[in-house]
């Protein structure tokens, strides 16, 4: 099978602000009440862009929504047409991050049976889709702290649905016999730690000479000597 390339992948799985806020629109999230799914599609994107460039410069916690207001280009009124308070956009940001990741795992790894190409895809189509979606992923990473209990909680529960993905296809290969008896779940936390390293730290893999392609080569390769069985 031809290894897509990251503007293929994004294309095929719609990871671009644009379509994941028409996603939201869609779904009625949050508390849309505009009629034009165009125009809410348009200014929600507006918004979620606005938001994660000023979480990137000041952090959320210190953004008011006069300020996203003004950065968005919309007035604090029609602000509220789409988000009635910071926490709602945060729960919104951190529950579309969790369902694109799940939606686009399970799509990528359908039909594949054997556990040894399933991690080798599972890592790169992890990996695809925080390249793509780096701002929303760098966002959620960042400011899950300040997030309320239940979103905080929620968060939490998302990363450990995705490193279940990884422990369950380790499980296989162990019962396959590709891979030793090291504990499933701390291998997949392992594996989590890597992949999260790439867009929080993606400046020093760059400067290393690797692109997303060549980081899912080393995760994989580095995850099969992790797991190899011992003689």
């Amino acid at each position: 099978m031809e290894r897509p390339s990251l503007e293929s992948f994004t294309a095929r799985h719609h990871l671009d602000s644009r379509s994941l806020c028409a996603q939201i629109v869609e779904a009625r999230e949050g508390a849309i009440a505009v009629r034009s799914a165009q125009a809410a599609t348009d200014n929600l994107t507006r918004i979620i862009e606005a938001t994660l460039r000023l979480a990137n410069r000041k952090g959320f916690a210190a953004m008011t929504l006069r300020e996203l207001a003004r950065e968005s280009g919309l007035s604090l009124g029609g602000l509220y047409a789409y988000i009635g308070s910071k926490d709602e956009l945060a729960r919104l940001i951190q529950a579309w991050v969790s369902r694109t990741l799940r939606r686009v795992m399970a799509s990528a790894l359908e039909d594949i049976d054997d556990s040894r190409s399933r991690l080798a895809t599972a890592i790169e189509a992890h990996l695809l889709t925080t390249e793509a979606l780096r701002e929303w992923f760098f966002f959620l990473y960042m400011e899950a702290h300040h997030l309320a209990s239940d979103e905080r909680r929620q968060a939490v529960a998302a990363e450990r649905n995705s490193e279940q993905i990884f422990a369950d296809i380790i499980r296989q290969g162990q019962a396959d016999g590709h891979y030793g008896a090291m504990n499933a779940d701390i291998a997949a936390g392992l594996v989590k730690a890597m992949l999260q390293d790439w867009y929080l730290k993606r400046h020093k893999h760059g400067e290393r000479g690797l692109d997303v392609a060549a980081y899912a080569d080393t995760v994989t390769a580095a995850t099969e000597a992790l797991l190899a069985t011992r003689a």
